[in-house]
């Protein structure tokens, strides 16, 4: 009797050990599983961003006409536009005007003469629509909560905060907290320095980011597309400005901008709409301050030793801008 029982004891031992390695079992298929899905869904996603995602938006972009290099993995049209930025800024240019274009963007610039201006260019795996028609840089620009700034590094957010970074409804509340404080009712722009800020917009271009798909003009923008609104080009464009667009000529502002730009949208060098830079006013005040100063005490002509070289990302001299300073 005894050893029946001692039997019996022994084989619930073993069914309680054969279940517990059952469990064990369905435990490491079940992370086993979970490992496997975890890494497609991962794969498919790294596949669709740097591939399958752009490759769609290419054929989208392409019937409706507009025209650009074929999708290159992951870089896009990066590594071009990189090499042929540093020849570009490798040496200074002959003193003229209508050569700052090529020099600062000397990639786009190739891309408007091979294509048009209906084209795009690749930004790593995203692609960048240039928008050059007034009509629809007003519409841009005017709809703030449509076409939202094209997102940069996370590590830029960092180092850069406050009313530029932000959007929608906290972007409006700073505004308005901010508003009043650049705001000088007797500031005049004056016509010389719409002049300069025509020819030397300090940036260059502005970027747009469609999130949702957008109706804009006769495009269907699909979303993951960027835009770039291509401030010098509009502002060098001699349909809109006349066969001396490359001239410095102050005059032409000389009846305010809307006179000048004939009430389009063709003159935007801190933004325009909603977002225009709310300090444009403080920026300018500066401007005509320093040059008063500098005015009142000295004459000043360009140094013989000055290298004509702009240079982005923010329009400047590449190498100084040498003067010669003559005391009244």
């Amino acid at each position: 009797m005894k050893f029946g029982i001692i039997t019996l004891e022994a084989s619930e031992g073993r069914i309680s050990f054969f279940n517990m390695e059952i469990s064990y079992y369905n435990l490491k298929i079940a992370i086993f599983s979970f490992a496997i899905i975890f890494v497609l869904r991962w794969t498919w996603r790294i596949l669709n961003y740097v591939w399958f995602k752009p490759k769609k938006l290419e054929k989208q972009l392409r019937q409706q006409g507009l025209k650009g290099n074929s999708y290159k993995l992951l870089y896009g049209d990066m590594k071009e536009m990189k090499m042929m930025i540093e020849e570009a800024t490798s040496k200074p240019i002959n003193f003229s005007h209508d050569l700052i274009w090529p020099r600062i963007n000397p990639f786009i610039h190739k891309t408007i003469t091979n294509y048009g201006k209906n084209c795009f260019v690749w930004i790593g795996p995203k692609p960048a629509v240039l928008i050059t028609e007034p009509k629809l840089i007003r519409e841009v620009l005017t709809k703030n909560y449509v076409y939202h700034k094209a997102r940069g590094s996370p590590l830029l957010k960092l180092a850069i905060s406050g009313l530029a970074a932000h959007e929608k409804d906290k972007w409006a509340t700073h505004r308005r907290i901010l508003n009043p404080a650049f705001h000088f009712d007797k500031l005049k722009v004056t016509m010389i320095l719409n002049e300069v800020l025509r020819l030397y917009t300090s940036v260059y271009a502005i970027n747009r980011m469609v999130n949702t798909e957008t109706k804009l003009g006769d495009l269907c923008l699909p979303s993951g597309v960027q835009l770039i609104l291509a401030t010098m080009l509009v502002h060098h464009d001699t349909e809109i400005w006349g066969d001396d667009a490359m001239e410095f000529m102050p005059e032409r502002f000389s009846e305010g901008i809307s006179k000048a730009t004939k009430g389009q949208v063709v003159f935007f060098p801190f933004s325009w709409g909603p977002r225009i830079c709310i300090g444009q006013n403080f920026a300018m005040l500066e401007a005509k301050m320093a040059m008063v100063m500098i005015l009142k005490h000295y004459a000043f002509e360009l140094s013989p030793s000055y290298a004509h070289a702009p240079h982005p990302l923010l329009l400047q001299p590449q190498y100084g801008a040498q003067l010669i300073m003559h005391k009244l």
